[in-house]
């Protein structure tokens, strides 16, 4: 095996693609377009220069990752590091910040999170609540949970299930009291419940 099969040294990009490393190239293409659809800066309604650094920074690494492993030779190395792990000791990766401040333990969990909140950003509830339980596994914060508990309340208030969005909402706030998102769907919730009773 090569010493350096692509330029992401500590990234294998099966992992970038959220991928076992044992899938095939279909799987791999498809992997990288669900990724594009949701992370290219170009195809979503961004609210802020620092959503769409977000956005391509996520959409460039998955275009690299895609573009190592359409390479049969460097995805079977992939494959074979991600299956079998070397003994060497993983580099040290400073830790990167997330919305909050504090450090994510792993790329994959921010990955997950930001394509969440990008799904959010664009009303996409049923994947931003697939995305953030994916990250919730991954690395179990509070941030990740209460995002989880968010996502699925705006998935109940799309359906005007109000009572449910509300427990939802309330939810994510006992997770994390400073969660932004949660004060704002309860806004939001107020809004439409109220407009839909007088509706009635």
């Amino acid at each position: 095996m090569s010493q350096d099969p692509s330029p992401f040294h500590d990234k294998n990009p099966f992992e970038v693609l959220g991928l076992q490393g044992t899938e095939d190239a279909a799987a791999i293409r498809k992997a990288f377009l669900r990724i594009a659809a949701q992370s290219h800066p170009d195809r979503l309604r961004m609210k802020s220069e620092e959503q769409k650094a977000q956005a391509l920074e996520i959409f460039l690494l998955a275009k690299k990752a895609f573009e190592v492993l359409s390479q049969p030779d460097k995805r079977r190395e992939w494959s074979e590091r991600l299956v079998r792990p070397t003994s060497a000791p993983a580099p040290q990766v400073p830790p990167r910040p997330h919305f909050g401040g504090a450090p994510l333990p792993s790329a994959a969990a921010l990955q997950l999170h930001n394509l969440g909140m990008l799904a959010l950003e664009s009303s996409d509830y049923a994947k931003a609540l697939d995305l953030f339980t994916k990250a919730a596994k991954l690395s179990p914060t509070p941030r990740h949970q209460a995002m989880e508990s968010v996502s699925r309340g705006y998935q109940y208030l799309s359906t005007r299930f109000f009572d449910r969005a509300r427990e939802s909402f309330e939810r994510a706030l006992h997770i994390l009291p400073e969660c932004r998102e949660a004060k704002v769907g309860l806004e939001a919730l107020d809004k439409q419940s109220g407009r839909y009773l007088k509706g009635r």
